[in-house]
């Protein structure tokens, strides 16, 4: 395998040292740009044909193996996948197993590899959901393509995008429900001098569809937005200069949700646990004094200092003074 390996390399350079100079004696200069897009777009071929070769399967020794319908399927034949990974597509071929009973295939290759009904790698699905949650779906498959040279769809990027946030949805329900019973295991460590819990929300704009049966703040006129909930939680160990605190570097872990207050309260409640609320010798909820906020306080955070932040702090002063 080395050895095929090894030649899939020198082809690869070779190839694209005879792109290079063919380029520079036709033009008399050198396009960097290109010759860089085209030396990664060379290492990555070389990469999946190494990948490629070491992710091919081979007529196993178990000749059947146990379905889900209670049967057993048996083992026919060597069958190939496409699959696209970060060094680009690739063709893997793992064995294939039939029931007779359901007549359901499976490859347990793909489940191992965590490519079962999927053509996209593990990396990818990642890369994917990245960039499809920082901007348009459109423009994550632009960023996927210049970025890294794979070539996706727009639909590709918003389904696998869509699918990580689901699962993280509910790995967070999963660390709620654990925490209002109880069992979620408290953040080891030594004690935090001083630990905050920040809440807001704002109205972000959605579809009609997100607003349907919603009522809207101006009487009679429907809903555009949804109130966003988001907290963060971080430390505070230092002041500046002049006196005032600063939050310490690198502290802050946020978390956010479309959903009600009630919702969001057990929602910021895992979040500052699984930060060590419990170790924290000072603990203090900042908000802008919304009702909800400061209800969410004194059920999830009894005790805590509530703090106005400053920026609504003097504004309430101002529309005092001003009366």
């Amino acid at each position: 395998m080395a050895a095929a390996i090894h030649r899939e390399v020198a082809q690869e350079v070779d190839r694209l040292l005879q792109v290079i100079f063919a380029d520079r004696r036709k033009s008399g200069r050198l396009d960097l740009e290109a010759v860089e897009m085209a030396t990664r777009a060379a290492v990555h071929r070389a990469g999946a044909a190494l990948l490629a070769e070491l992710l091919q399967g081979n007529a196993p020794s178990a000749r059947q193996i146990p379905c889900r319908c209670g049967g057993a399927a048996r083992y026919r034949e060597l069958r190939p996948k496409q699959i696209l990974t970060v060094l680009g597509p690739l063709e893997v071929w793992r064995p294939y197993y039939l029931c007779s009973h359901c007549h359901t295939g499976q490859s347990p290759q793909d489940v191992e590899l965590d490519v079962a009904a999927t053509e996209c790698s593990p990396g990818v699905r990642r890369m994917m959901a990245l960039v499809g949650s920082q901007s348009s779906f459109a423009q994550g498959r632009y960023q996927l393509e210049l970025l890294a040279g794979l070539q996706v769809t727009t639909k590709a990027v918003e389904r696998h995008a869509e699918a990580m946030g689901a699962e993280i949805a509910a790995h967070e329900q999963a660390e709620m429900d654990s925490a209002l019973q109880l069992q979620l295991p408290e953040a080891g460590g030594e004690p935090l001098p001083l630990l905050y819990v920040e809440m807001d929300g704002t109205g972000v704009p959605v579809v009609a569809a997100e607003t349907r049966g919603r009522c809207s703040k101006q009487p009679g006129e429907p809903a555009h937005t949804r109130e966003a909930k988001l907290g963060c939680v971080f430390t505070q160990t230092r002041v500046d200069g002049e006196g005032p605190p600063q939050r310490d570097e690198g502290s802050t872990t946020y978390t956010a949700a479309l959903e009600t207050a009630e919702e969001f309260g057990r929602r910021i409640f895992t979040e500052a646990q699984g930060r060590g609320w419990n170790r924290a010798r000072q603990r203090v909820v900042i908000g802008d004094g919304a009702p909800w906020i400061w209800n969410l306080a004194d059920e999830h955070f009894p005790g805590a200092l509530q703090i106005v932040d400053l920026y609504h702090a003097r504004q309430h002063l101002w529309a005092l003074a001003s009366q």
